[in-house]
């Protein structure tokens, strides 16, 4: 009998504690800027950290508010920062460059030192230490933070081929 009333009590107790979190977070919950979950979104989710902030939940933060650009995502390129000026209702003034580019290694002058690895906030270079590494171009975002970790100069940054998985359509000509 007592196993069953310690049983319905904390049924009970479970039931109570439960309902009023549940008010609890109606009541107090604080409305965001819808904004801020739709850049961040739109970002490349590596927190490289090469606009400044942390993460990119942060630099997402930042663009809404205004104390970060909304071109200042190295990795996004030109294409994200002229997304997420529409997004924000800003201009970036005039075109910049709008190429893409991967990280090349040179396979004859890779030592296997990892340090390129071990920087790659996107996973896009495989290897084992002193092995050769490759990178993964459909995953490479062209960050750039690889090519200046690599003490041996054989990683280069390469503008992306025209092929038949990277064709795009051309952008029409503004009159």
């Amino acid at each position: 009998m007592d196993l069953i009333i310690g049983i319905v009590t904390i049924g009970l107790l479970g039931a109570v504690l439960g309902t009023l979190l549940g008010w609890a977070s109606k009541a107090l919950s604080v409305e965001g800027d819808p904004r801020v979950e739709e850049i961040s979104d739109l970002l490349p989710g590596g927190q490289c950290g090469q606009c400044g902030v942390a993460g990119c939940a942060q630099a997402a933060q930042a663009m809404v508010e205004g104390s970060l650009s909304a071109d200042s995502c190295p990795p996004g390129g030109r294409s994200l920062a002229l997304t997420i000026a529409g997004i924000l209702g800003v201009s970036l003034g005039e075109a910049g460059d709008d190429t893409s580019y991967v990280a090349v290694i040179d396979e004859s002058q890779c030592s296997g030192c990892m340090r390129c690895y071990k920087v790659c906030p996107f996973d896009a270079i495989v290897g084992a230490n002193r092995q050769m590494h490759t990178v993964i171009s459909h995953i490479c975002t062209g960050c750039k933070l690889c090519e200046k970790a690599c003490s041996q100069g054989c990683l280069s940054m390469e503008p992306v081929s025209t092929g038949l998985n990277t064709w795009q359509w051309p952008k029409p000509k503004q009159a």
